[in-house]
């Protein structure tokens, strides 16, 4: 009875320092995920709006940045889901899982698509995050997305554009984002051009092909 419990309380233990190991790794891949597309955001804004263009180089280095870390990071992700969700991970975690899933190439979008709408409906995250990669696989499949989260940005590097990724339903878009837990799409086009410096273009008679010629995705 004694062994029994001891091997009970050991693999208890091992479990404890797995999660403890795999909640380090995630916090360590959110800083890669994050801060250089923090200062991608702010770059782009100064090269953009300000004018800035002798930061356009320094610009370019923080987005070959960003694509290798993303390149790196969804391979650490295929390794932790290998065996499935783990379970017993901080919110944090899971909410990285997610991010790197979004900023992942189509193809793994549209591979853990199921299992990130599984995470929102047994609440490991919002709703909400499963909205965004619902409509950044639609808009990857050259699809009309149906939240109104996405958004394309292009041109020369010191005159962006944005306009958002024509919608299934412009009339129904607020109703739909209330349901899962998002703020009105007017507010939420007030807030991309707060952090952008752009103002988010929305023509609800854009069609997807129009929208792929403008920015040269014929």
């Amino acid at each position: 009875m004694r062994n029994l419990i001891f091997c009970i309380t050991a693999l208890l233990l091992m479990g404890c320092a797995t999660t403890k190991s795999t909640d380090k790794l995630l916090a360590e891949v959110w800083n890669d995920d994050q801060q250089p597309r923090h200062q991608l955001v702010e770059l782009t804004k100064a090269v953009t709006v300000e004018g800035r263009t002798e930061l356009i180089d320094s610009l370019i280095l923080v987005n070959d940045i960003v694509e290798r870390n993303d390149a790196r990071n969804i391979k650490v992700i295929d390794k932790i889901l290998k065996s499935g969700l783990p379970q017993g991970l901080s919110e944090e975690s899971y909410k990285t899982i997610w991010i790197v899933i979004d900023h992942a190439p189509l193809e793994k979008q549209e591979q853990y698509l199921p299992l990130v709408e599984q995470m929102a409906t047994e609440g490991y995250i919002g709703v909400d995050e499963y909205a965004i990669l619902y409509d950044r696989v639609a808009m990857g499949q050259n699809l009309h997305q149906r939240y109104g989260s996405q958004l394309v940005q292009f041109g020369a590097v010191d005159t962006q554009k944005l306009y958002v990724w024509p919608i299934e339903d412009g009339a129904k878009v607020d109703s739909l984002r209330n349901t899962v837990g998002m703020s009105p799409f007017s507010d939420y086009l007030k807030d991309i051009e707060e952090v952008t410096g752009i103002t988010p273009i929305y023509d609800s008679t854009l069609t997807i092909e129009e929208l792929n010629k403008m920015r040269g995705k014929e």
